[in-house]
C-alpha cells in the first residue's frame, strides 16, 4: 500500500471510532497534535520502518512513543537528511533498550573496612 491508500485507512477509521464514540472532532484538540505526529513520521519515515515501528506499538506502546519522540526530535533538529529505513528503527531501538538497562541497573558495592581489631599482624602464626 501506498501512502495515499493508508491515509485513507487511517482517517476512514478514525472518523468511524468518532461516530461510534460520540466524540465531536473539535472537542479533539489532541487529535490534531496526532494527526500532526503522523504526517511528521509518515514523510520521515519508510513504510517497512512505520510498519515495525506499529507492531513495536502493539506490544511495546510506551517504547514506541519514545522512538517517534525521539525521531520526531532528531527531525527538528535537522539531523535527519534521509529516510530511515526498518534497520535505522531497530538501532533505534537497541539504544533505547541499552539506556533503560543502564537505568535499572543497580551496583552492589562491598566496602569492606578494617579496622584496629582486624590487624595483619594477629595473623603470624609462625612467630
Amino acid at each position: 500500500m501506498d501512502d495515499a491508500e493508508l491515509n485513507a485507512i487511517r482517517s476512514a477509521r478514525l472518523s468511524e471510532l468518532q461516530k461510534n464514540s460520540g466524540q465531536a472532532p473539535a472537542d479533539q484538540g489532541g487529535d490534531k497534535k496526532d494527526e500532526m505526529k503522523l504526517s511528521m513520521l509518515s514523510q520521515i519515515l519508510e513504510t517497512s520502518a512505520r510498519e515495525r515501528l506499529s507492531r513495536v506499538r502493539i506490544v511495546r506502546p510506551d517504547r514506541a512513543d519514545a522512538v517517534e519522540q525521539y525521531i520526531i526530535k532528531l527531525a527538528a533538529m535537522g539531523n535527519i537528511t534521509r529516510k530511515l529505513s526498518e534497520n535505522d528503527i531497530v538501532e533505534i531501538l537497541d539504544g533505547i533498550s541499552r539506556d533503560e538497562k543502564k537505568q535499572t541497573q543497580s551496583k552492589i558495592v562491598f566496602d569492606r573496612r578494617t579496622t584496629s581489631i582486624d590487624s595483619d599482624d594477629d595473623d603470624d602464626f609462625f612467630d
